[in-house]
């Protein structure tokens, strides 16, 4: 099988579950599937997707103020974390809540993204619009949102500390459905490989602090 939208490679993971038979296909179809597993529980923890979209997508937008537009706020869609990058980035407004954006708005004149130094990097995640001079978003009364944005979402590479908490949970699911005598859970007794729930507390511990505030 191929990886989709994982967050480290196979053979990262080969190398840190060490010695097994090469020729074997089947362990690295566990080990990919685990990738997949544990990216998906990372998206868990934090809230919101780091993949980045394969092209371009048009999502809607409440602005919080008539300042600041934040970017993973996407009403009946899975979060994404904001946008990776200003190509083909389209910017438009609903100015009388009719549901048709016709302003379209130009970066650095009506809008900056924030924050303001992530095109610097090589793992870019821009995760706001800020307005600019006299500029402003539509906050609007009658329940629409505002704001409509067409982009590449998600982040341009992942980033450091999620390849390395993917790695760290992948190879604790490839030996868990490798332990010859099942799993026990919880702190369950019995001949089996123990495996906590959630994420490994190493591999929490690098993704925990890039997690949403939990709303409620």
């Amino acid at each position: 099988m191929a990886i989709t939208n994982g967050y480290t490679t196979l053979d990262r993971v080969r190398a840190e579950v060490g010695a097994y038979d090469p020729t074997d296909t089947n362990a690295d179809s566990r080990i990919e599937a685990a990738i997949e597993a544990a990216s998906r529980q990372i998206d868990a923890v934090l809230g919101y997707r780091l993949y980045q979209d394969s092209t371009e997508v048009t999502r809607e937008f409440y602005a919080e103020s008539s300042r600041c537009v934040d970017l993973y706020e996407q009403p009946g869609q899975t979060p994404k974390a904001g946008i990776s990058t200003t190509t083909n980035l389209v910017v438009k407004t609903d100015d009388d809540g009719d549901g048709t954006f016709e302003t379209t708005l130009t970066i650095t004149t009506d809008f900056v993204l924030w924050p303001p130094n992530a095109g610097d990097e090589t793992q870019v995640c821009w995760t706001e619009l800020r307005t600019v001079n006299s500029a402003g978003f539509p906050v609007l009364s009658n329940g629409r949102p505002g704001v409509q944005v067409t982009a590449k979402f998600g982040w341009s590479a992942v980033p450091d500390w999620a390849e390395q908490a993917c790695v760290i949970q992948a190879v604790q699911l490839y030996k868990a459905s490798t332990a010859p005598f099942g799993i026990s859970t919880f702190g369950d007794v019995g001949g089996g490989l123990r495996v906590r729930a959630g994420l490994n507390p190493l591999a929490d511990s690098l993704v925990r602090d890039h997690a949403r505030p939990a709303v409620g």
